[in-house]
């Protein structure tokens, strides 16, 4: 096994300072990594409420916008059977998919009313 590579003036300023000399560096580092991740856990795990707030408030935005979508798919299923891109029978498969999505979306908004 090869010796570990510590460049020789890391050794040299931790040999020479009071107090560094008497502490062995591996403990030290490991303690201060143990710190460094606790510490980030716990500002992770606890959100400020404006954050929380900030993602209702952007769910509710896109839960809007995915309603007007739907809606404008529905309005445009009638202009779509006339112009003969669709058959009656894609029709109205779209329409009950749609409908079926504008109701999920519509029982989710009721959440926030």
């Amino acid at each position: 096994m090869a010796p570990a590579y510590h460049p020789e003036w890391l050794v040299n300023f931790w040999l020479s300072t009071p107090g560094l000399n008497m502490v062995n560096p591996h403990y030290l580092l490991i303690v201060l990594a143990a710190a460094i991740a606790i510490v980030w856990y716990l500002r992770r795990r606890r959100k400020p409420a404006e954050d929380i707030i900030g993602e209702e408030d952007q769910l509710f935005k896109h839960l809007l916008l995915r309603k007007k979508v739907i809606e404008g798919e529905l309005a445009g299923l009638e202009a779509r059977l006339s112009a003969a891109e669709i058959t009656e029978e894609n029709f109205e498969k779209l329409k009950l998919d749609y409908q079926s999505h504008l109701a999920k979306v519509n029982k989710e908004l009721e959440q926030y009313t």
